[in-house]
């Protein structure tokens, strides 16, 4: 009995002293950014994966002056197919779980639906869906992640960052993760937007160590907002009306905002507060929009002669800022209109406030909303006039 008590124990020991699925740290590459393309040629995806190269980012390393990531493509009918594919060029295993970022194409998003290109995502216990997501527009994805930065090694980080540091600084750009795209996917009543970025400069020199060793460098820069309807992209949102999208959906950290104060010249109100509140009815069978925005700032910059410790030049500059603002909403809402695309998720509203009328509404309801009466009220509050009052004689 002993004997194989004592047979039973070394058995067991045996059995917990070793991991069967291990894998090696110099078996597998791990994918931080992720670009996804199609090729209309061959009918076929195109994923772009950039890897790190360790040898090149070591605290101390024996790099060999090489880039410090490495980016490499595969192509199949399916974005799983083009994954598994990635085994036939790349010598080592694919870890998806440190995706920092994914890049969209623009011929991709206006050929294919949204929910055909994250339904993987969502599926795959592998990827985080907090990642955030980009339209690449006017350049093809593997130009746009070729190109090498000076601030950053690794290239799509540099982009990560532009939209955080964008949406903290301007309010026209906002970080749209997988999980956004996939909630106004399946939610009625509200379309999908993502940031856009294009490329600027000469893409070979872009690509190479040059441009991180030249002052002209070839850089990726923010370029507007795509629009979508039924997961499509239709359009761009550009310039100031960005700032609608953000003002509306409550997502505005900080924003900037030029005010005329003469023929020829502008003061600048630096808007560090800002609070929207929408309500929508339908009234004779039209959607009626009512946008309330209240905020206030400082003025940052100011270019007239005027005296600003003077309550009503105050108050004059509160009214024209009043009418700035609203005048950038009203426009984001009019090219959303014509777009046919509610990207401000009015319908969600009409939905939780009268779902009755929701219900008779929804089947039309981004005809509906292209044809809506919108009425916008701001009240602007200018509470600091920074360090100085006297303006400077001009």
């Amino acid at each position: 009995m002993r004997t194989k008590i004592s047979f039973l124990i070394i058995f067991l020991l045996f059995g917990l002293t070793g991991c069967s699925n291990y894998t090696e740290l110099n078996e597998i590459a791990i994918v931080l950014g992720l670009g996804i393309d199609y090729i209309p040629e061959k009918d076929v995806y195109e994923i772009t994966y950039q890897v790190v190269n360790p040898s090149e980012n070591a605290a101390r390393g024996t790099g060999s002056g090489g880039t410090p990531v490495v980016n490499y493509q595969s192509r199949g009918k399916t974005l799983s197919e083009a994954a598994g594919n990635a085994s036939n060029i790349f010598p080592r295993k694919n870890i998806y779980s440190h995706i920092q970022l994914v890049l969209i194409s623009e011929q991709l998003a206006k050929k294919e639906s949204l929910n055909f290109i994250f339904d993987v995502f969502e599926r795959d216990a592998g990827v985080r869906v907090n990642v955030p997501v980009l339209i690449t527009r006017n350049a093809d994805i593997k130009t746009t992640m070729d190109i090498l930065s000076s601030v950053d090694k690794i290239p799509v980080r540099t982009l990560v960052g532009k939209v955080k540091n964008a949406s903290k600084v301007l309010g026209e750009y906002g970080e749209i993760k997988i999980y956004d795209i996939i909630e106004n996917l399946t939610n009625a009543g509200s379309e999908p937007t993502i940031s856009g970025i294009s490329i600027t400069g000469n893409p070979k020199t872009g690509a190479s160590k040059k441009n991180i060793e030249s002052m002209q460098k070839t850089f990726v820069f923010l370029n507007g907002i795509a629009v979508f309807r039924k997961g499509k992209l239709v359009g761009w949102i550009d310039g100031k009306k960005q700032k609608s999208l953000q003002i509306i959906k409550n997502n505005i950290q900080i924003s900037s905002l030029r005010i005329h104060c003469d023929e020829k010249r502008y003061n600048n109100l630096l808007v560090n507060h800002l609070k929207s509140k929408s309500k929508v009815d339908m009234q004779n069978s039209q959607a009626v929009i009512t946008i309330q925005v209240n905020g206030f700032g400082t003025l940052s910059e100011l270019l007239c002669n005027k005296d600003i410790s003077k309550r009503e030049v105050i108050k004059e500059y509160e009214r024209r800022s009043e009418r700035e603002l609203e005048k950038e909403i009203k426009d984001g809402i009019i090219v959303a209109q014509k777009l046919e695309s509610d990207v401000f998720g009015f319908g969600e509203i009409l939905r939780d406030t009268h779902p009755k009328k929701w219900r008779k509404s929804k089947q039309q309801w981004n005809k509906l909303f292209s044809q809506a009466k919108v009425h916008i009220q701001v009240n602007l509050n200018i509470e600091g006039t920074g360090m100085r009052i006297k303006p400077y004689p001009y």
